[in-house]
């Protein structure tokens, strides 16, 4: 439980980077008398929502998904790779749209790909840190 709890910590932190550094807009490109987010502030709201998300739905959702991976103990590294990679995926989309309509309540098509994207790439961080954890922690 201890690899999970550090695995989730990480990938909050490494989720709120990634999406800090791909939203910031440089000085040069701002607009006179708006007000733009640094990347620490950006940082610090994504913690915020992100956080109780990989606490309250991701590690559920990953004890699940190890245990089902665990039942191709037979098969190649691969393909325990391959399909908790599409496992991950499916349920980052899946967590997405949830909290996609329980805080905005919209379906506007854009809102749905972008939080199925956010979805996607947060929990495909986490189980690659996942992996990562697991590697250093054998060694």
């Amino acid at each position: 439980m201890l690899k999970r709890f550090l695995t989730t910590v990480l990938a909050t932190i490494l989720f709120a980077a990634i999406f800090s550094w791909v939203s910031y807009v440089p000085s040069s490109q701002r607009d006179p008398n708006v007000y733009y987010f640094g990347f620490f502030e950006t940082a610090v709201f994504v913690v915020i929502y992100t956080g109780p998300a990989y606490l309250l739905a991701g590690l559920p959702v990953s004890i699940l998904i190890d245990k089902l991976v665990g039942s191709f103990n037979r098969k190649s590294r691969w393909v325990r790779y391959f399909v908790g990679f599409g496992l991950y995926s499916l349920a980052g989309i899946l967590v997405g749209l949830i909290y996609l309509i329980l805080f905005f309540q919209s379906f506007y098509l854009s809102n749905v790909v972008t939080f199925s994207i956010y979805g996607f790439v947060a929990s495909n961080l986490y189980y690659h840190l996942s992996l990562l954890v697991s590697m250093i922690k054998k060694k």
